[in-house]
C-alpha cells in the first residue's frame, strides 16, 4: 500500500499516552513526518478533537490503534515485527490492542484522571468510587502479569516488540505520575525494563519525564 502523500502530519501531545505510541512507531520506521498541536482549526480536521490524529495527504485518521496499523501497513520502512504480516502473529498483537483499548487503558487512566480532578478542580470523589478504581487497576495489573506468560519471548506477543507493547507500556507510565510502582509484579517489571531499552521509547520517555516532572509533586502532595 502506497502512502497517500509525501509525509505524515501527526497531531499529538506528550501527555497523551497513545500519542506517544504513535510517535514511537514513526521513529521506529524513520517515517518522515511533522508534528502539529491542536489549534482553532483542529475541529474541522478531527470532529472529536482528540489526539493522536494523522493526516497523510488528503487522508485523515483518528483512534490510535487504527493509526498504528495504518502506519505499519503503509510505510515500508517500519520493521515487520511491529505488526506482523503473518496472520496468526498479527492477530496475537491485535488481541493485546483490544485488551488495551477496552480493559487496560480504562483501568489505568481512571485513577489518574480522578487524581487530576481532585488536585486541580477540587473534586470530592466518593470513597466507593476510589475503591472501585483501585480494584480495577489491580485487576488490570494482575491480568497483565498473567498475559506476559501466555507466549514465549520477552514481549507481549513474541520475542520482538510490537505496537501492542507500545500501547500498554505507555499507559503503564500513568503509575509513575501517581508515584506508584509495579515492582511486586516480576513479569511486568522485566517486560517494562525490556521495552524501556528501545531507543525510540527511551527518547520519548526523556521528553515526557522533562515535561511532567513538575506535575508529580502537585498530584501527590
Amino acid at each position: 500500500m502506497e502512502p497517500a502523500g509525501e509525509g505524515i502530519t501527526l497531531y499529538w501531545s506528550l501527555v497523551s499516552q497513545p500519542s506517544r505510541s504513535v510517535k514511537a512507531l514513526l521513529l521506529a520506521g524513520d517515517v518522515p513526518h511533522k508534528e502539529e498541536q491542536k489549534g482553532e482549526e483542529y475541529a474541522k480536521i478531527n470532529p472529536r478533537q482528540l489526539v493522536p490524529f494523522i493526516k497523510d495527504g488528503d487522508f485523515g485518521l483518528g483512534e490510535s490503534n487504527a493509526i498504528l496499523k495504518y502506519i505499519a501497513d503503509s510505510q515500508a520502512s517500519v520493521p515487520e515485527h511491529y505488526w506482523p504480516k503473518e496472520l496468526k502473529e498479527r492477530y496475537r498483537v491485535d488481541q493485546f490492542l483490544e485488551y488495551y483499548q477496552f480493559h487496560f487503558r480504562p483501568a489505568l487512566l481512571s485513577p489518574l484522571r480522578t487524581r487530576i480532578g481532585q488536585k486541580f478542580a477540587k473534586m470530592d470523589i466518593p470513597q466507593d468510587v476510589l475503591d472501585f478504581q483501585e480494584q480495577n487497576k489491580k485487576t488490570a495489573l494482575d491480568t497483565l502479569e498473567r498475559l506476559l506468560h501466555q507466549y514465549e519471548g520477552d514481549f507481549l506477543a513474541s520475542n520482538q516488540i510490537s505496537i501492542g507493547d507500545f500501547q500498554i507500556y505507555f499507559e503503564l507510565t500513568n503509575l509513575i505520575l501517581l508515584k506508584e510502582t509495579w515492582e511486586t509484579y516480576p513479569a511486568i517489571t522485566a517486560w517494562y525494563n525490556k521495552v524501556s531499552e528501545n531507543e525510540h521509547v527511551k527518547k520519548i520517555n526523556e521528553q515526557w519525564s522533562a515535561a511532567t516532572s513538575a506535575l508529580i509533586p502537585v498530584l501527590n502532595n
